[in-house]
């Protein structure tokens, strides 16, 4: 059954069904320590952002395999949240857990970031937009050369750096375990494949799209070949999950597009993504002579910041005492310069590394600043941090909503630019997704990411946007 709205269109009974029963779910799962269930409350919470999560999976593919990567960062946080509430000692605050509830108003944060993010996507691909059969990348026989070009010189450089550095996962060291022994982070040749994984997963993925079979098989080749080096490198299954959701997103725009069934697709995809990664870290671990189970959860127990953040120090309409204004204020400074702030600069510590000084222990502080370690917990502590809760809230929806367009951007580029556009959309997206993942916004917002994007700009306006209409009338004659 559907429901006619005011403005003349029709909106499935079932989906308001679902949306009503998840707004209710929400603010009882926020209500749950209130009413003298804390002790249930992040059990409850993992499981209901895990349904989130299927639920905008089967319902909005497209828009899924674009932010899932991000989402399942997300029920990391709620999954150390588990052991967080139920009494863990986080080793990075020094603080013991308990069961108050502070995990279930944080997914309140992580509901309003993809809500934006959906709005922002909707504002330039929908997930009926137009017939288009291959990406427009396969029509031009330059444009392909120059795609297996690239592809070919990045492995090139993954290869390289494996033959000449060692590779991590042979050596039994998992890349983000103990990174300082894993590899030379100076290496350009192994910087040069790193950097350019999901501009890689993104080129190939396009290709693949190709009606050619020798274009398209080759390009599944290659995909096969990076997902091994990332392996090999010690990537973590997150990693790999990115890599593997980043090559579905322009298979899965073309079949959404032109109203083909993707669901097993993404399934199938994310799947052998996580099993694959996940590999690649139990055996990295063990080859350390670490115990996994408890290597895992004691790193899940090291992120306590947001917990803290968001249950003791942050008011509806007050941050921390040691946020607020003048935290923000460093942050707005540090946009300016065109490196990353870190440990090593007072005057530019800001965002995750500034919520990480203030309620770190302190001889965790010669870690991070060695180690140059960043976890991925923080992304919502920052704005709360700087905000308060309602403030945070506010900012949260508008990163949402630029990140959900900057999504679909990434999605009608790959469908429609050549591949040197390909390169600056994902040089974009790539600033913005760290700066959401570890709540280091300097690299959303900074000089360097808005350089980028008025390169981005400026190639589509004077480059692109004119062979694209060319490509439009080939596509059409073919």
């Amino acid at each position: 059954m559907r429901i006619l709205q005011a403005n003349g269109t029709t909106v499935s009974a079932a989906h308001l069904i679902v949306l009503t029963f998840g707004a209710v779910a929400l603010l009882l799962n926020t209500a749950l320590p209130y009413l003298g269930y804390g002790d249930i409350s992040a059990p409850c919470t993992l499981v209901l952002a895990s349904l989130f999560v299927v639920y905008l999976v089967v319902k909005r593919p497209l828009f899924s395999v674009s932010l899932l990567y991000m989402m399942v960062l997300a029920l990391t946080a709620f999954v150390a949240g588990v052991g967080i509430e139920s009494g863990g000692l986080m080793t990075e605050t020094g603080i013991q857990g308990e069961p108050n509830g502070a995990f279930s108003r944080l997914l309140i944060f992580y509901v309003i970031f993809i809500g934006f993010a959906m709005i922002g996507f909707r504002r330039y691909v929908g997930e009926r937009s137009g017939h288009v059969p291959v990406a427009l990348i396969t029509l031009e026989k330059k444009s392909v050369t120059l795609g297996f070009a690239l592809a070919l010189a990045i492995i090139g450089a993954g290869v390289a750096a494996g033959a000449t550095e060692g590779f991590a996962l042979l050596k039994g060291v998992n890349r983000y375990a103990l990174r300082n022994q894993s590899t030379d982070s100076d290496s350009v040749l192994f910087n040069l494949f790193l950097n350019n994984q999901m501009f890689l997963a993104l080129l190939l993925g396009a290709l693949a799209t190709s009606k050619n079979r020798t274009v398209k098989w080759f390009a599944i080749l290659l995909i096969i070949a990076t997902a091994a080096l990332d392996v090999l490198h010690g990537e973590q299954f997150m990693s790999v999950l990115h890599f593997g959701l980043t090559v579905l997103t322009p298979i899965v725009a073309i079949l959404v597009l032109n109203g083909k069934p993707v669901l097993r697709y993404v399934v199938v995809g994310a799947v052998v993504a996580l099993v694959v990664g996940g590999g690649s870290v139990l055996f990295a671990y063990q080859g350390q002579g670490l115990d996994a189970n408890e290597t895992l959860t004691s790193r899940s127990l090291l992120q306590g910041q947001v917990w803290y953040v968001v249950d003791y120090d942050a008011g509806l309409f007050t941050p921390p005492p040691a946020g607020g204004r003048p935290a923000f204020t460093r942050f707005v400074r540090s946009l300016a310069t065109a490196n990353a702030p870190s440990f090593d600069d007072d005057s530019s510590v800001s965002g995750l590394r500034e919520v990480m000084l203030a309620y770190g222990v302190p001889q965790l502080m010669k870690w991070y600043i060695k180690d140059n370690i960043s976890f991925t917990m923080g992304q919502m502590a920052v704005p709360v941090f700087w905000f308060g809760l309602v403030g945070g809230a506010l900012f949260v929806a508008f990163t949402g909503t630029l990140y959900g367009a900057l999504c679909a951007l990434q999605i009608a580029l790959a469908m429609r630019g050549g591949v040197v556009m390909l390169w600056l959309i994902v040089k974009v997206l790539t600033y913005a997704s760290f700066g959401i993942q570890q709540g280091e916004y300097w690299s959303f917002f900074g000089v360097r990411a808005l350089f980028y994007i008025a390169l981005t700009l400026l190639w589509w306006i004077f480059v692109d946007s004119r062979a694209t209409a060319q490509k439009m009338k080939q596509l059409v004659l073919t």
